[in-house]
């Protein structure tokens, strides 16, 4: 009697997410954020984020088109 098991770990192998919000590390923030209460903190830091983010990217597409 032979017995071949093949297992594949389909939890390790890392597939590209093309939805960040499907990562898990992104839902444990969510939960974490959830849990302890801190939404307000968690908005004030993602609209620094987002501002300073916004204020790069507008400084690049207009140091191009200057020539």
């Amino acid at each position: 009697m032979t017995t071949t098991t093949t297992t594949t770990d389909t939890a390790e192998v890392a597939k590209p997410v093309r939805n960040f919000r499907n990562s898990p590390d992104i839902e444990n923030f969510y939960r974490f954020v959830h849990e302890n209460d801190l939404r307000r903190e968690a908005k004030m830091i993602f609209e620094a984020i987002n501002a300073k983010v916004n204020k790069t990217t507008k400084r690049k597409s207009r140091s191009k088109k200057v020539q």
